[in-house]
């Protein structure tokens, strides 16, 4: 058989049927931990224990999403078993989503099965492709990625026999090391790296999707009757880190770039939880429940984690669009309208008008340092 003359991270590699068909459940999933943040305490602000559950929600389907996207970027193929494959995970996620609740304990049993099970999936996958691999590297990644998942699978069972007091131990531990398992094992990673132009895509699918839920959340409390002049700004909100997040990920990321890719991976988790905090933050901004204080806290804390989670992302840029002076600014900006938010905190317009020019004003300099950078690229072409 010939040998393929492109690396295997430099060829143009898209996502397929199954892949996005795949997306779909994550949809109901994602929905599902989006409503965990709508439930509020009697003093008009979130528990603790709310906000915990939906970083550990989160966190579950991001990283379980991740290691078989990961899979499938590196040696996933249109192939019968890779299909099946993901029909059978498709399955096990309606009833893993099914057990998203505020409430864990109640659904703890289904939600620790279905983790087990998919896990285990992830980690047949990878060990099945080790007597195809063709290289040292892409062989020590599939046995290290396929131990990894076959860990956190076991810790899942463990967690199912654990007496009641405990249990929630040996989830805990398999989570961390589904978020940490690959570092050790970095050096053969290396070897095999990641198509990014293909990781980037099914991160910016993903997203977008969690973008979407956004629009949802905006769409409920849009009145059909009652129009308010807010709700232009509402949207603005969403648009501006839309936009943002677009220029990022179409024009700033260097889609050739050799890499593992764990940065990307846990940018996109900060971004996906960041974006869980705005949706929230807009739906509390049409309610009279909510405490004003807290809600500027949590809207602009939810837009700075937001931007940490793209500004993460700026060692895979092109190297004429590394700008320390963008977020910088963008940092300034942040921190003005959040002051002027808490100054004016009794007049709800000031948080939604503030928040959607500090959102738009920002993804306007990614889009002019975009058309800048490109402008003076060209000139020194030509020159």
């Amino acid at each position: 058989m010939a040998s393929n003359p492109i690396p295997r991270y430099l060829q143009d590699k898209r996502a397929n049927f199954h892949e996005l068909f795949y997306d779909l459940i994550f949809v109901y999933a994602l929905q599902k931990i989006a409503h965990v943040l709508l439930h509020t305490e009697k003093n008009g602000t979130l528990s603790l224990d709310t906000f915990v559950v939906y970083i550990l929600m989160s966190l579950f389907l991001w990283l379980l999403w991740t290691h078989q996207t990961v899979f499938t970027n590196r040696f996933g193929e249109l192939s019968p078993k890779d299909v099946a494959f993901t029909i059978v995970n498709i399955f096990l996620l309606i009833f893993l989503s099914n057990s998203f609740y505020p409430d864990f304990n109640k659904t703890f049993v289904p939600f620790m099965t279905c983790m087990s099970l998919l896990y285990f999936s992830i980690s047949l996958q990878y060990l099945l492709h080790i007597p195809q691999t063709q290289s040292k590297g892409d062989k020590m990644t599939c046995m290290t990625s396929g131990l990894v998942a076959l860990i956190v699978a076991v810790l899942s069972i463990i967690g199912l026999l654990t007496p009641a007091t405990y249990r929630f131990v040996p989830g805990n531990i398999g989570l961390f090391i589904a978020a940490v398992g690959w570092i050790p094992f970095r050096k053969y990673l290396v070897e095999s790296p990641v198509n990014m132009m293909h990781l980037v895509e099914r991160y910016a699918l993903l997203t977008i999707i969690v973008f979407g839920e956004l629009l949802v959340g905006i769409a409920s409390i849009f009145n059909i009757t009652k129009f308010d002049y807010l709700y232009i700004f509402q949207f603005m909100i969403l648009i501006g880190l839309f936009l943002t997040y677009w220029a990022v990920t179409e024009f700033y990321i260097n889609h050739r770039h050799r890499t593992v890719g764990f940065k990307l991976s846990y940018a996109h988790l900060i971004i996906n939880i960041a974006l869980g905090g705005v949706n929230a933050a807009i739906v509390f901004s049409s309610s009279d429940k909510i405490n004003r204080l807290f809600e500027v806290h949590f809207m602009y804390g939810s837009i700075l984690l937001f931007f940490i989670g793209l500004w993460l992302n700026t060692s895979y840029f092109h190297n004429h669009y590394k700008n320390i002076r963008l977020i910088f600014v963008s940092l300034i900006i942040i921190i003005t309208g959040y002051i002027l938010s808490l100054l004016f905190a009794r007049y709800d317009d000031v948080l939604i008008i503030s928040s959607a020019v500090v959102n738009s004003t920002i993804a306007l300099m990614y889009y002019t340092n975009k058309c800048k950078s490109t402008r003076a690229g060209i000139a020194s072409h030509h020159h």
